[in-house]
């Protein structure tokens, strides 16, 4: 009975350690790779002409920490989101499909800067995908 129950133990925790590796926030490296990714994200959307333009009023700070937040919460790790939602946020901001996906050519070169797998980088787009309808306006 004592080995089933280490043997029942020890399955169980594999299980538990199996589920939490296969978590997209443990593949992005964590919430400090997050940061650094959104904090690249917002660098790299206000230098961009494409993009730039949107973000002269931001706080780029603040719009760091926002979007690390939502996508540490999205992709299953410990934070919570506390903004607004996209539709409301984005809101009157014209924002355009070109401009749209400028922003998730930034988002993908700011995860290869940080060395995330390809796979990786989709199933985090996968996830963001849907907000496109939210955000988009023409």
């Amino acid at each position: 009975m004592k080995f089933l129950k280490t043997t029942l133990i020890a399955g169980l925790l594999a299980l538990t350690t199996a589920v939490h590796a296969d978590s997209l926030f443990d593949d992005l490296g964590g919430k400090d790779a997050i940061a650094r990714m959104m904090t690249r994200l917002v660098e790299l959307t206000s230098a961009d002409p494409r993009t730039a333009h949107q973000f002269e009023q931001t706080k780029k700070d603040r719009l760091a920490r926002l979007l690390t937040d939502q996508v540490c919460e999205l992709s299953g790790g410990p934070c919570k989101y506390r903004g607004v939602n996209m539709k409301k946020s984005h809101i009157k901001l014209g924002i355009t499909e070109a401009e749209f996906n400028a922003l998730v050519e930034q988002l993908q070169q700011a995860m290869d800067e940080e060395g995330v797998p390809f796979h990786t980088q989709n199933r985090l787009l996968a996830l963001l995908a849907p907000m496109k309808r939210d955000i988009v306006e023409r």
